[in-house]
Formats: structure tokens, sequence, C-alpha cells
């Protein structure tokens, strides 16, 4: 699999449990909402959004009926309390009841509390349910003091001459206490007097404005009471807060549900960003630092440092104890690797231009040495014979000449040789090649070389092909080639080493030099064809320039062939010159 398959796969993966996550969260967000409306709907209105839940979650036991405890709590909060009746009136059960609550009724004593026939200081609400083989009563109770305020407004209550409205100092200091208010209306809804009311409570009502808050008080904020005089066509309102609120005009300005909306949608976008922040700051762990470090060693190698970034320790950052790749490193495996071997191929590379420089450098300096010295037989040669205190013989002026031709002849050869091999490296290709006889051509060429008093007597055999072979090629490079594999295998082994040199065309076309020398280790082999791998010294012939073999393999393949080496130390060596 490819790195880019594996990103890819791991980011769709992503993003996709991200979204799933995000839609996690926007579901418990969802229903906490739902929750919080429903706990809102019973503190506003426990008697009628309330007691059903309470009715629906209860559950029949051994002991009577068992409540969830959080609507008991919500029961308790709303200042309100719970009892449980059987068939015949008698209380099983019973929650936050006050002491004056009755723990028995009569069913017409129960029926004229519950319709207000009764004087009860508590507003009743019943609720009548099947539970296994026994019908039960649920009584809730909540505190009636807007029932009494009223009776009392509307009874003690006058107005002044002034326009001010009297009421009882027990009755005003009972609507304070609860943050109440009174107000008188004209017949048609006009405020006539108040007492205490809030500026959130309107002067003038119509009919609708009356009906509203006092069907819907939760959404105003406060339980509304009237009652109306027919003599005077006038109404008395009373006015008090909810349960669990303080002000009507703060609930007006933002309601709970309101508050409890905005409360979800921050925590909900504030998980959402805590979430994409950690999946950035994983990213960035996982991901990041990887192709942190790749840039870091790309920039070491740009610098000449070929080697992995390491701690102070020396401790690779991507590598553990035991080698293996880190974990989120091996999505970049691939990469890694090949940041791994290009390091090593340039540490190869450097090593090797090192190795090159110091060989060209001694390779030069043999070159120069080797140039001066015939050079410098020359230039002796023709002080001699230009000195005019001497009268130089014939044959001394011979002997003179032949050494000074002799030492042109190794400098043309040792210049030959080096403008060769930089014209086969920029891809010279030979002159038009001729048509011969290979047999009768390469056994000339072979006697031409044996003719070298430096060989010796009887070191070369030729065994030429059974068949006749004619063959195209440029031959002054050919021959070349024969002398620089004769001279390299003649010299440089013990001198009664004996070179066999075979024509085979079976397959193709294949001249081959075989010889018993000593050979030559694995090391000399690598490094046979390398043009400054081996210099001349002072005593050396003019076959032995350091340069035959690079020009012996550039000639040959410049000609379509190819040329491979066989070799072992004391196994002798056999280099054949391969066209197919």
């Amino acid at each position: 699999m490819n790195i880019k398959r594996q990103l890819t796969m791991r980011f769709v993966l992503q993003l996709a449990i991200a979204g799933l996550v995000v839609l996690l969260i926007a579901a418990i967000t969802v229903l906490w909402v739902v929750k919080r409306f429903a706990d809102i709907s019973v503190s506003h209105d426990f008697a009628s959004v309330g007691l059903a839940r309470l009715v629906e979650s209860s559950e029949l036991g051994q002991n009577g009926i068992r409540f969830d405890p959080h609507l008991l709590e919500q029961v308790k909060k709303n200042d309100g309390w719970l009892q449980s009746l059987d068939e015949n009136g008698q209380v099983e059960q019973s929650y936050n009841t006050p002491k004056d609550v009755p723990l028995r009724y009569n069913p017409g004593e129960l029926i004229a509390y519950w319709k207000g026939e009764k004087p009860y200081p508590y507003h009743l609400y019943l609720w009548i349910q099947d539970k296994g083989s026994k019908r039960y009563t649920l009584l809730y109770g909540a505190p009636n003091q807007i029932d009494p305020l009223l009776n009392e407004a509307s009874i003690s209550g006058k107005l002044s001459s002034g326009g001010k409205l009297l009421l009882s100092g027990e009755t005003m200091a009972q609507i304070e206490l609860l943050g109440g208010f009174v107000q008188l209306l004209d017949s048609a809804g006009n405020e006539l007097a108040s007492y205490n009311r809030p500026e959130s409570i309107p002067a003038n009502y119509t009919l609708q404005e009356l009906s509203l808050r006092t069907l819907y008080n939760e959404r105003y904020g406060y339980h509304f009471a009237s009652s109306y005089e027919d003599k005077t066509g006038h109404t008395w309102v009373v006015g008090l807060p909810n349960a669990r609120s303080s002000t009507g005009g703060n609930n007006l300005l933002v309601p709970e549900e309101a508050k409890v909306v905005l409360i979800g949608i921050i925590a909900m976008f504030t998980a959402i960003l805590v979430l994409f922040l950690l999946l950035s700051l994983w990213n960035a762990h996982r991901f990041g630092v990887p192709m942190l470090h790749m840039l870091t060693w790309l920039d070491t190698l740009g610098k000449g440092e070929y080697k992995e970034p390491a701690d102070h320790k020396g401790v690779r950052h991507s590598r553990t104890h035991l080698g293996k790749w880190r974990r989120r490193y091996r999505v970049f495996a691939e990469v890694m690797h090949s940041i791994d071997q290009l390091s090593d191929t340039l540490q190869r590379d450097q090593a090797l231009r090192h190795q090159t420089d110091s060989l060209r450098e001694e390779w030069i300096a043999g070159i120069t040495h080797d140039l001066k010295t015939p050079l410098s037989s020359i230039t002796g040669y023709a002080h001699l014979l230009a000195e005019p205190k001497y009268e130089w013989s014939v044959e001394e002026v011979r002997k003179f000449s032949s050494s000074m031709l002799d030492k042109s002849a190794h400098m043309d050869v040792l210049i030959s040789d080096l403008a060769m091999t930089y014209r086969l490296k920029t891809g010279v290709r030979p002159p038009e090649a001729e048509e011969v006889d290979l047999n009768s051509w390469l056994r000339g060429a072979l006697e031409k070389a044996a003719a070298n008093p430096e060989f010796g007597v009887d070191r070369i055999v030729f065994y030429e092909s059974q068949r006749a072979v004619v063959v195209n090629l440029y031959t002054p490079w050919l021959e070349r080639v024969v002398n620089n594999l004769t001279a390299n295998s003649l010299l440089h082994n013990p001198s009664d080493t004996v070179l066999t040199v075979s024509i085979l065309a079976d397959e193709g076309l294949t001249i081959q030099f075989a010889d018993n020398g000593t050979g030559m280790d694995e090391d000399t082999l690598n490094k046979l064809f390398e043009r400054y791998y081996r210099g001349t010294d002072t005593s050396s012939t003019p076959n032995g320039t350091g340069l035959g073999m690079a020009v012996s393999k550039g000639l040959i393949e410049s000609m379509g062939g190819r040329i491979t080496v066989e070799t072992a130390l004391g196994r002798g060596t056999i280099i054949r010159l391969i066209w197919h």
C-alpha cells in the first residue's frame, strides 16, 4: 500500500470519526436541552406536567407506589406535597406533607376541598390510576396563597378620594413578603389604583391580555387571580411571582428556555472546538513531527551531512532501540527509506569523490613524472649534441637520436592515451569501419605485438575460428585494444606467463584473452577500468601509461561491444571482447 493510499484512508477515517463525534455531541446537547425544557415545564407548572410524569414513572412495589426521586425533589422545590390514597381515602404514602393536611379523607370532604367549596389553604390536584389490582389516587397540594389575598383585598380594600388603594396592614405585609401586587381595574380594564405593582405589569388590560396572563402564567412570570364586583363593575387583580422566579421582568427579558438553548449551543460549539483542537494537535504530533523530521533531514543533506538527524544521545528519532520504525513514522516509511537510500548513496559518492580526487592527484603526479623523465632525457641529449666543446661521432649521435626518439614515442603514447580517455568520455564514435577477415587480421596484429622484445619469445598463442569471420570494425582502434591487453597481460605477470588468444564465433563474436598469470584480487578487478587507478613509474615501458584498460573499455563500447573480466588470485585472468 503506497503512502498516498495510506494517508487518504487515515484522513477519511479521521473525518468520519470526527463527524460521528460531532453528531454524538449534537445529539447529547439536544437531549440535554429537551430534558431541561421538561424540567422547566415541571417547575413552572408541576400540577399539569410534573404530576403526569410522576404517575408515569411510578412503580408498584411490595410497599406501595415508588416515585422518581428527581420528581419528588421537584415537589419539594415547588413547596408542594404529595399523598397516595387507597380506595377508602386512607393515606398510604406521603411526601413533604404539612401537619395541617389530613391523613384520611371522606369522599365528599375531598371533593369539597378539590372544588374550593370548603376553605383549604392548598390548591389540590387529583390523579387516579389503576396499578396492579388496586386503584390509587394521587393527591398533589400546593400552597394557596393567592386566593386568600384576593379575598382579603376585595373585602377590605378601598379606593380613596385621592385615587390611592387602601389595604389592611396585614394584607400589605403579606403582599410585600411574597413579592406580589394588587390592582383595581375599572370596567374597561384600566387601572384605577395599585399596590406594589412592578414595571413589567401593564396598567391597562384587554380581555385577551388578562385571560392569557391568567391561563399561561409561566409565560409572564406571575400567577394571576381576579375577582369581579357586579355592583361597581370593578375587577380586583392579585399577582404572585411563579415558583423559582424572582421578578417577572427578568424572565420576560431572558426566558429560562432561551438560557437553556444558549447554554446548550455554547456547550456544543465549545465541545466541537475542543474536539477539532485535539484532532489538530494529534495530527500535528502524528504527521507533522515526521514531516518536520524529514525536512530537517533533507536540510542536513543539503549542508553536506549525510546522516539522519539524532538526539544528543545519538538515537535517531524515527527508530526504536531495536532499529524498527516508530509508529508515527510508519506511514512515511517509503519516503524515509528513499531518503535513507539517498543518504547512503551520497555518502558513497562522497567517499568515491574523495578516492577519485586522490587517485587523480596520484595519476597526475605519475603522468607528470613520466612526461618529465623522457623530456629530461631528450633535453639532456639535446644539450650534449649542442655542446661545442665536444665532437661526437656518428655512432654516438645515432645513439643519442635513438634514445630521444624512444622517449618522444613514450611521451606521444602518454599524451595520446590521455586525449583518448577524454574523447571517449564525450561519446566519440569511430570513423567509418572497414570489412576485414578477423582470423588473418588478428594473427598479424598478434605477430606484430609478439615482436616486442620486452614480451619474450613464444608467450602468445593464437587459436583462430574454424570458420571465416568477416567483420566491420575500425581496425586502428581494435589494434590499440589488442596491444593494450597483450601488454597488460605479459608485462604485469611473471616472465613464464603465456597469453592465449581465441576467436569464438558460435553465438555472436567473442575475442578471448586468457593468461595463466597471478590473477587479480577483487579490489583490483573492481577498479581495473578506472582512469586514475594506476600510474606508472620511471621504469615503465610505453605500454604502461595506467590508462590502457580504461581506453580499451571505451574503444570497445564505442564500437558496439562490451568487455568482461574473469579473474582470481593464482588462477590467471580471462578478458573477453564480446559483440552480439
